[in-house]
């Protein structure tokens, strides 16, 4: 991404308004940002595709690819698959081993990899930390804890997870803020600390004894850096600045945004049941990445001939550059969609279904940024 935006930082300074809020600040952005090349497209170069040609490994349900530049490729497929490859695509060797005695897991929850090392969460609820040559370095027992989740951050220190929303079977149905737990845990013991509690509105339904929800829009986190966690759980527009050792919100920011209509369905729902209409309005935003020490917020926005919008903040918050990335995928209607993506060194890394419905994994170069 080209640089040289810190003169247009100062005049932003002089635009943005800053209103004091109970926990924090709020810096409302201006609807445009300052790079002159905003609103340029990006497109897609593929560089690399990973394919289940070999007996090793099959493709069946692959996860968001996890990327650790230059180290390798760690892919989730499934609750018995965690496989790694080189930097190169080449096949290392599955990190999952079924079983309840040590290194194996019954079934993955998540797989994170750090420059370092690689990490599989799952039940019997423990960490497994792996190095880059595929051994088992160490085992973290989390038993007794309840903890079923997903990784935010993993390093040799501590890992910061975000816990799957608890529903209580005796609460009463309808549209309700669920709550989801940020927790934080020590490698050293397997300690762990609840950082904070931040609720999605579902609709919570109960059917025979059993409960479950729909959901349109998740607690998305993503790590600024080891104490700082920027974090979206509403429909709209609003980051948050999440400060690990004060475990609160210390700033807000957003900026004027054009609101998606859906196109009907439902959203996300558990086994039973059927779901309610969906909302009016898409959530704001898709996805958030951490590129080069700022934030890339992925929109809900796709425009046809252009592809899907990306905003860019710097670390305070301040909106300096959006720009387009093309759609290798098409919706039901034949028009670009938007697609859930690991970006990391310049390339993107997505999977994808070919038009036999063979699913690969592609790693694009970022090309136009």
């Amino acid at each position: 991404m080209k640089k040289g935006l810190g003169s247009g930082l100062v005049i932003l300074v002089g635009l943005l308004s800053v209103c004091a809020l109970g926990f924090g600040q709020i810096i409302e952005n201006p609807a445009k940002p300052i790079a002159k090349n905003a609103g340029r497209i990006v497109t897609l170069k593929e560089e690399l595709r990973i394919e289940d040609v070999s007996s090793d490994f099959f493709f069946k349900e692959t996860y968001l690819p996890r990327v650790s530049t230059g180290r390798g490729i760690f892919i989730q497929d499934g609750q018995e698959q965690a496989l790694l490859f080189d930097a190169k695509g080449r096949f290392i060797r599955n990190l999952f081993k079924k079983g309840q005695g040590p290194g194996e897991l019954i079934g993955l929850f998540d797989i994170w990899a750090s420059p370092h090392k690689l990490y599989l969460l799952g039940y019997p609820l423990k960490v497994l930390v792996f190095g880059y040559d595929g051994r088992l370095e160490k085992e973290l027992s989390l038993r007794g804890t309840g903890i079923a989740a997903r990784f935010i951050r993993a390093d040799k220190g501590h890992i910061i997870i975000r816990n799957r929303v608890r529903l209580d079977p005796t609460a009463r149905g309808g549209l309700k803020d669920i709550s989801v737990d940020i927790i934080k845990i020590s490698m050293n013991d397997g300690a762990s600390e609840p950082l904070g509690s931040f609720p999605i509105r579902a609709f919570v339904e109960g059917q025979g004894g059993d409960i479950h929800m729909t959901a349109w829009n998740q607690l998305q986190a993503v790590s600024l850096d080891e104490n700082t966690l920027i974090l979206n759980h509403t429909a709209d527009y609003l980051l948050e600045v999440f400060a690990v050792d004060k475990g609160t919100v210390v700033r807000r920011f957003r900026r004027p945004y054009t609101r998606v209509k859906t196109s009907g369905g439902s959203g996300s729902s558990g086994p039973v049941g059927s779901s309610p209409s969906a909302p009016e309005f898409k959530p704001d935003i898709f996805d958030l990445h951490i590129v080069d020490g700022r934030l890339w917020v992925q929109t809900s926005t796709v425009v046809e001939g252009k592809g899907i919008l990306f905003d860019v903040f710097d670390s305070e918050g301040h909106y300096v550059d959006n720009f387009f990335v093309q759609s290798p995928r098409k919706d039901v209607s034949g028009k670009p969609a938007n697609i859930l993506m690991t970006i990391s060194g310049g390339f993107a890394y997505f999977s994808d279904k070919m038009e036999d419905d063979f699913i690969v994994i592609r790693k694009c170069g970022l090309v136009g940024l």
